[in-house]
């Protein structure tokens, strides 16, 4: 059974002006870490990209990242893919093009 609270309540995703927190998030690292930030700058001045392979080649680049860091399988390795797997990549991209 459901409570009146839990039936009517919406969930915000948004956060900070980011369609989630974990885009907010990645791109606060990828904009304040300089090894990050050449990544993204790599990824967004893909010559002849579309937005859409652009920000695939950046998640892909970070993926592999996390896979070196984190090889064991683990608690932290699979929480840390599910919010990975949130974070909207073409958000990020898109927001960083000069």
């Amino acid at each position: 059974m459901t409570s009146v609270a839990q039936a009517t309540q919406t969930v915000t995703t948004e956060f900070n002006g980011w369609s989630n927190r974990e885009t907010w998030l990645a791109n606060l690292w990828l904009t304040n870490d300089i090894a990050s930030y050449e990544v993204l700058r790599q990824a967004v001045s893909l010559e002849n990209s579309s937005l859409y392979e652009q920000s695939q080649w950046l998640k892909d680049m970070l993926e592999e990242q996390l896979d070196d860091e984190v090889e064991t399988p683990c608690l932290w390795k699979d929480l840390l893919q599910h919010s990975f797997a949130q974070v909207n990549w073409r958000e990020i991209v898109e927001n960083n093009q000069e």
